[in-house]
């Protein structure tokens, strides 16, 4: 019972409660706890999520339990137990009868009993009674039963729960979306192809009249396999597939594009600027903590350019946005002190220190340094933009497909589902590149 009792206490309902009360509890904590409502918070999501399978599970426990006849009849006893029934008060001897000797009791109480009863009465009277009697012993005896059948159904609870759970609905098992989705999301999956797509030819045009390094096309498959398998592992589209997703996609996106301007040490630069957006974008981040990856993203973005492309001295770039930065840090905290605004403590501070940083790693380098360097990348470094905005997009499409894609069908069905996506994306924007050569 103590399960029973917990569940009652999930549901914000008294013990015995009726059936149609329990369904009303429950239809409305689901309402109030749907994971839909808080849609632009991760965190509030995420613990919606927990409380409306515990409101699940307690309610499919409920009503398994008050269906078996048994548990009505203990339940019903368990409430209202009927008051035993009192026994006779013994009376009173009057003070005559007892100042007798035994003797004269003993002689004296059979007639008086042979007068007043005869044999036949006296022996209806006597069933009667003991009869009375046994009621009275039953009744006292009525809860120890209960608690004892109560205490046998308790064992075999878990039995009937596994026998008789799939007899109920799972309609609320996995918190649906509110839209009414068709079983295959082919819009989504559309624009990943066609996001794939560009990225291909982007990749086999840039790279003429040579192909493409290998390690593009497998960077960007394994990649999509990471997370894929991820989802697949967790088993729904949580806030962790999400970070996983956006991080593969700003590192890839941003390795392919830095390779395109400057080279392989321009592209391990921006590919670790691109995981650091991703993070931030899959994430709950503060706004300091935002300012502050922006401030390190554009030193890195502009000493990667300068690096591969050895048109400055990026040592030099890298010095100028550190000085320029605490100087941009301290100017920001002075100014939160002197103007004491209500916003989060530190802001003023961390927005001087991604002005300070980026102007710092534009004067070290130097404006002349910085144009020499664009001109080196030349056209591939639109290219490689480009490059990257596919796959971005194609990321993010593929994980509406996989949210949607999941709730109707199993997690193998997605995973295969996403890498067939990616796949024929990149194998169509090749097959397009290689037909405009061809031309």
């Amino acid at each position: 019972m103590a399960d029973i009792n917990r569940c009652y206490e999930i549901l914000e309902i008294e013990p015995g409660t009726s059936l149609e009360e329990i369904k009303r509890a429950y239809r409305d904590l689901a309402f109030v706890w749907h994971p839909d409502r808080f849609a632009h918070n991760d965190r509030l999501q995420q613990k919606a999520h927990q409380r409306l399978t515990e409101i699940n599970e307690a309610y499919q426990q409920l009503v398994l339990f008050l269906s078996q006849p048994e548990s009505r009849s203990i339940d019903k006893q368990f409430q209202q137990q009927p008051p035993p029934a009192p026994e006779k008060p013994l009376r009173r001897r009057s003070g005559k009868s007892a100042g007798r000797p035994a003797s004269q009791r003993s002689q004296t109480r059979p007639k008086a009993a042979s007068k007043k009863f005869p044999t036949q009465k006296n022996s209806s009277s006597k069933k009667r009674f003991t009869t009375q009697n046994r009621q009275a012993r039953q009744g006292r005896k009525q809860p120890g039963r209960s608690v004892a059948r109560e205490a046998g159904l308790s064992q075999n609870y878990p039995k009937l729960v596994s026998k008789r759970k799939k007899e109920f609905s799972t309609q609320y098992t996995k918190p649906r979306p509110s839209q009414n989705y068709s079983s295959f999301p082919w819009g989504p999956l559309t624009i990943a192809v066609a996001s794939y797509a560009v990225t291909g030819w982007i990749l086999t045009v840039s790279a003429a009249p040579s192909a493409a390094p290998l390690w593009m096309w497998a960077l960007i498959c394994g990649a999509d396999w990471l997370w894929a398998a991820i989802l697949l592992a967790e088993g729904s589209a949580t806030p962790r597939v999400w970070l996983a997703a956006l991080v593969s996609a700003g590192a890839v996106g941003g390795s392919i594009a830095g390779f395109q301007a400057g080279g392989m040490v321009t592209g391990a630069a921006w590919g670790a600027v691109g995981a650091g957006l991703g993070a931030i974008a899959s994430s709950e981040a503060e706004s300091r903590a935002v300012a502050a990856v922006l401030a390190v993203a554009g030193v890195v973005t502009v000493a990667g350019l300068m690096a591969g492309t050895a048109s400055g001295d990026w040592l030099k770039a890298v010095a100028a946005a550190v000085c320029w930065a605490i100087v941009g840090l301290t100017c920001g905290l002075a100014a939160e002190l002197g103007v004491n605004s209500g916003g989060p403590v530190g802001l003023g501070g961390a927005i001087g220190l991604g002005i300070g940083a980026w102007a710092g790693a534009w004067a070290g380098a130097g404006s002349e340094a910085i144009a020499q360097a664009l001109v080196i990348a030349g056209s591939k470094t639109v290219y490689g933009a480009w490059a990257a905005i596919g796959i971005i997009a194609g990321v993010v499409a593929r994980m509406v497909a996989a949210e949607r894609s999941i709730v109707s069908g199993s997690g193998l069905y997605t995973f295969i589902l996403l890498v067939a996506t990616s796949g024929f994306g990149l194998w169509l924007g090749h097959w397009l590149g290689d037909r405009n050569l061809l031309n």
